[in-house]
């Protein structure tokens, strides 16, 4: 009897274990046009179940059902921000035959429809995020004071800027000013300064420390959407990305907007789960951990120069990054 369970047991795991049993689920999983287009939609962004039900036009349980068979061939990830599930492909795939179905599938064109509803959930997205900066601009410069102070990465930000090259000290952008303080560093640095945001509360409450100015521009305008120009020899974005409905684009736009051999500087904190922040502060995303910030510059074209992690404080813990675009 014993010998049996004995028996039992090692078959389980061995089943377990079995990599002809993965390479059933994960062909099964992505055998099946609707979960391809999952696949293909998760790529880059992180959708809850019920933006993924308006993107496919399925109810929830069926919506969960096909989730579910992703997740068990580890074709998804999951994390739980606030009360909402989201769900994305994995960073760095450990199966190889995982990363060539996503490179097979990330190279065919999504369908303009799919593409439309997506956007709507973006500006949906952003929306909300702009609603909150409008009605809390006071009450965020607190909260702000909790998580990260400004003093606490401004030196290290400052220190990336004075590496840059002296004739590529044209024009500056700061995405998301805050108070101005990087602006006002930023002053004596660069020919021209400008200060991008969404939110016209933000921007006053920048243009009140700042005082008097003279080379420094604020303009309102939502990033995402700003007209292609090659203009910006430096982008800095602190604090900012994980209030992006999509990240991923954030990335494609700054490219988009660089000079080259143009430097990008990103603050942004690492993953964490205090939920707090989203109905105080506004974030969209807790935090990014190193791997996706990395995945996302790649497939902009940007490189990655220097990477810095800040000491922890309050329970957050803040990177620095500094990239370019690729040769």
């Amino acid at each position: 009897m014993f010998a049996n369970i004995g028996v039992m047991a090692f078959s389980t795991a061995s089943k377990q274990a079995d990599p002809v049993d993965h390479l059933v689920k994960v062909t099964k999983a992505t055998g099946d046009l609707l979960r391809a287009r999952i696949l293909q939609t998760l790529a880059e962004d992180a959708f809850g179940v019920l933006e993924l039900c308006e993107l496919f036009g399925m109810a929830q349980p069926a919506m969960s059902h096909h989730l579910k068979i992703l997740l068990d061939a580890d074709l998804v990830t999951r994390r739980k921000e606030g009360t909402t599930v989201f769900y994305q492909r994995p960073v760095l795939p450990a199966d190889p035959l995982v990363s060539t179905i996503f490179d097979a599938l990330d190279d065919k064109p999504t369908s303009p429809s799919l593409l439309q509803k997506l956007a709507h959930i973006h500006d949906r997205r952003s929306q909300k995020s702009r609603d909150f900066f409008s009605h809390n601009a006071d009450a965020l410069a607190q909260q702000r004071e909790l998580i990260c102070a400004p003093e606490v990465y401004h030196d290290t930000v400052m220190q990336i800027v004075s590496q840059t090259h002296p004739l590529r000290r044209g024009h500056a952008l700061e995405v998301g000013p805050g108070n101005g303080a990087l602006l006002r560093a930023l002053e004596g640095e660069f020919e021209q300064v400008t200060g991008m945001d969404s939110s016209s509360a933000v921007l006053t409450g920048a243009a009140n420390h700042l005082g008097p100015k003279t080379n420094i521009k604020l303009i309102e305008q939502d990033f995402l959407h700003a007209p292609h120009s090659k203009r910006y020899d430096l982008i800095i974005a602190a604090m900012v990305v994980h209030h992006i409905p999509s990240p991923a684009r954030f990335f494609i736009q700054a490219r988009q907007l660089l000079k080259r051999q143009g430097k990008i500087v990103l603050v942004e904190l690492c993953p964490h789960n205090q939920d707090w922040v989203q109905d105080a502060c506004g974030d969209l995303w807790q935090g990014f951990s190193e791997q996706q910030i990395n995945r996302w510059a790649t497939r902009a074209g940007l490189e990655i120069n220097d990477q810095h992690f800040l000491a922890q404080r309050n329970g957050f813990r803040v990177q620095v990054v500094s990239m370019a675009a690729s040769s």
